[in-house]
């Protein structure tokens, strides 16, 4: 099963389309850049504007923050997309090639090509959210160095305090919790457009359908009076590694929101499996 899995990941790798979102992570950091070298007092801008009083903690943020602050956005808009065509292509880009036959010619079961390809969407997510990691944080080191205190801004509504300060090496640690967080929450996203590629024979039909889901979740998540069903849609439980940020780590929370995505994740696989095993291939 390991070599079908590295299979699976080289052909993901021969896929020109898969490499669309570094260009796309590549000219955020651009304008990232650009920001940071035309707008000298940007930092002193967001704090002044949560507390005029606080603008001096300006001197404090660093490499690092710009790191946290390209974490966000790209794991939220970028890597969604991401997932949602490695899982959409896996099993109706086959079918559209005409090789899924083929592949299936070998004697393995059809719920072992699904085990296979499910785990080799795990293994591209996961590289993909190291990668954007990493490079978010190097470029953030090399655009303004590391200081040794990192202050964390933090929503007010959210945390009941606006800042967080801890040490370097604490910092890291759950900066790389978060990216862990991520990369295993992705995966329901990728587990679904795998169950939509067993459905439909076209890969931008599976790809459209999760995207649909999870943008459509996103907003109803943010609508003042969906309290009640907030903790429970797919976006608002795989968003929220900010919880790593939090002094003390709220563990129960943590625990409840992976029991969520594990849930998630194994009904769609299970899903996946019995569309597969009883769809026609034609």
């Amino acid at each position: 099963m390991i070599r079908d899995i590295f299979s699976e990941l080289f052909k993901m790798c021969h896929q020109k389309k898969n490499f669309i979102p570094l260009a796309g992570y590549f000219l955020f950091l651009v304008l990232c850049y650009i920001a940071y070298n035309t707008s000298n007092s940007m930092l002193t801008g967001i704090l002044s504007a949560l507390n005029p009083d606080r603008a001096e903690v300006a001197k404090y943020l660093d490499g690092f923050f710009f790191a946290r602050i390209a974490l966000v956005p790209t794991f939220i808009v970028l890597m969604p997309i991401v997932m949602a065509t490695l899982g959409g292509d896996c099993i109706a880009g086959e079918i559209q090639e005409g090789s899924l036959k083929l592949y299936m010619a070998r004697p393995r079961s059809r719920t072992q090509i699904i085990l296979t390809k499910f785990s080799a969407i795990y293994a591209s997510g996961f590289i993909y959210s190291l990668f954007f990691s990493i490079t978010g944080f190097l470029i953030g080191m090399l655009l303004r160095g590391l200081s040794p205190v990192q202050v964390l801004l933090m929503p007010g509504s959210v945390f009941g305090s606006t800042l967080a300060i801890m040490t370097l090496q604490e910092a890291i640690f759950r900066y790389c919790c978060a990216t862990l967080y991520f990369s295993f929450s992705l995966m329901t996203l990728g587990t679904m457009a795998l169950f939509f590629s067993t459905l439909f024979n076209r890969t931008s039909a599976g790809t459209l359908a999760v995207v649909t889901i999870y943008f459509v979740s996103y907003v109803a998540a943010a609508l003042p009076f969906a309290g009640k069903i907030r903790p429970w849609l797919i976006s608002e439980v795989m968003n929220n590694a900010f919880l790593f940020w939090m002094t003390p780590l709220p563990m129960g929370k943590l625990y409840s929101n992976l029991t969520v995505l594990a849930m998630y994740i194994a009904g769609f696989l299970l899903a996946a499996v019995v569309s597969f095993n009883y769809k026609d291939i034609r």
